[in-house]
């Protein structure tokens, strides 16, 4: 594999952890039978090559205010752009939920369905009303967060250092995303 590579699929991965780890104040794991949306790495197709286009969706923990954020991820191992959204789950439905995107408040209303997944995959979700195009989302059972030493929770203790050590980033990061 050359370094462009390397270096594009690791920047890739790191966006998607870092994204996903400075959104949720906690990693846990996923239930073994039925893994559950949240804590796991969900893509709309395996890519055949480096530059073929998915979609990736991750869905943290609820934080310690109650708060569940998310990411949204559409690009290749050499270009992409995301999302992050606060995952609203419906209290009275457990097949529906609200999602807000952070960058420009807006919504849209989700329902969720199981769906059979392809040879290769253990978990298989419709999300009706996803608003970046993808529709169908497959998981494997080892894509799901692997607790509290995980990537995604040392990049975050590594950002809160960095927060507290620098009063102009912190000034612009700083505040709890919910508010933003």
């Amino acid at each position: 594999m050359d370094l462009r590579v390397r270096f594009s699929r690791c920047a890739t991965l790191c966006l998607l952890t870092a994204s996903f780890g400075l959104l949720s104040s906690t990693v846990g794991c996923g239930g073994a039978d039925d893994p559950g949306i949240s804590n796991r790495l969900w893509i709309d197709h395996v890519p055949t090559d480096k530059r073929d286009e998915l979609a990736a969706l991750l869905v943290g923990p609820p934080g310690d205010e109650g708060r569940t954020y998310g990411v949204f991820y559409r690009g290749t191992v050499f270009r992409g752009g995301f999302d992050a959204f606060e995952w609203i789950a419906d209290p009275d439905d457990a097949q529906r939920a609200t999602i807000r995107i952070l960058q420009d408040e807006s919504r849209a209303e989700l329902t969720i369905e199981r769906c059979e997944p392809d040879p290769k995959f253990d978990a298989c979700v419709l999300l009706r009303g996803e608003p970046h195009g993808a529709e169908r989302y497959q998981s494997r059972r080892r894509w799901g967060a692997r607790g509290a030493g995980s990537a995604s929770a040392k990049v975050e203790s590594i950002f809160s250092q960095i927060l507290a050590e620098d009063p102009e980033l912190s000034a612009t990061f700083g505040a709890d995303v919910g508010d933003a």
